[in-house]
């Protein structure tokens, strides 16, 4: 049975092309071993909702993790100016 990856990318939707780029980033291939080789597409296919479950999950976390940053950015530079003045860096 022959594998179509034209099913892939109209399953996938508006933002296709972003999410096989992330695919083909994350399996360290490129978009033509998609569309050429059977086993990759296949491949890519089977996992590709725990990909998409990560990448969610990173999107979701975002706002939080930059709050987080945000607040604690004064304390890295407080620490980094107390260690120079004490000649530790």
């Amino acid at each position: 049975m022959a594998y179509r990856f034209e099913s892939m990318t109209e399953e996938l939707g508006s933002d296709n092309n972003e999410r096989i780029s992330v695919y083909c980033d994350y399996y360290s291939i490129n978009r033509r071993d998609l569309e050429e080789n059977n086993v990759v597409a296949e491949y890519v296919e089977a996992h590709r909702y725990i990909l998409d479950e990560l990448i969610s999950g990173y999107k979701e976390m975002g706002p939080l993790n930059k709050k987080i940053c945000d607040e604690f950015i004064g304390c890295d530079c407080e620490t980094e100016y107390e260690n120079k003045d004490r000649g530790v860096i």
